[in-house]
């Protein structure tokens, strides 16, 4: 008899206590849990918050406070990601990288100007000669129109292509380029 009482006390410490009261509130059931645990251990979470380095000491431990951003205290080691950033020629991470919107997308009620021919092609006269075409075009009636769509002709456009071949690799001018870590700024 004995042996079967400690066979049967085995098998109750296998078991699962069962609760002797309900629980009111998850709270209430974290607080009893922290109670069992101590009262000194912390989150992982928590822990992790803790032992970061402040913006202000972080700012001060460095050579070149000014790169400091106030998402570089969260890294995995926030002087190195600050010592890199200061390194000589390196290229900054644009300010829209934790935007959620694209980029350059909030340009909707912005009007754009017409636009505008480059001076080298204006130089041609190309543009009067297209106004007196499109002035043709719209003199047309429908059948007309429906009958240059079925049946184009070719070689309207009477322009001297010696001067075409100035325009373009004569006076042409490169486009305006950005510099290297320039930003279009919305």
């Amino acid at each position: 008899e004995p042996e079967e009482k400690e066979n049967d006390e085995d098998e109750e410490e296998d078991k699962p206590r069962k609760r002797t009261r309900p629980k009111t509130s998850l709270l209430e059931e974290a607080e009893d849990s922290s109670d069992d645990e101590g009262k000194n251990t912390l989150s992982k979470k928590k822990r992790k918050v803790a032992g970061r380095v402040t913006l202000a000491e972080l700012k001060t431990l460095v050579k070149r406070p000014d790169v400091v951003e106030v998402w570089d205290t969260t890294s995995e080691d926030p002087r190195l990601l600050v010592y890199l950033k200061a390194y000589r020629n390196t290229v900054n991470v644009p300010k829209h990288w934790s935007s959620k919107r694209k980029y350059m997308a909030g340009k909707r009620g912005v009007e754009k100007p017409p636009f505008k021919l480059p001076e080298f092609i204006e130089a041609t006269g190309i543009a009067k000669i297209r106004q007196s075409i499109l002035e043709k075009q719209a003199e047309k009636s429908l059948k007309g129109k429906s009958r240059d769509k079925a049946h184009p002709k070719m070689g309207k456009l009477d322009i001297d292509y010696q001067v075409l071949h100035d325009a373009f690799f004569k006076f042409a001018k490169p486009p305006k380029m950005s510099k290297h870590n320039a930003l279009y700024y919305e």
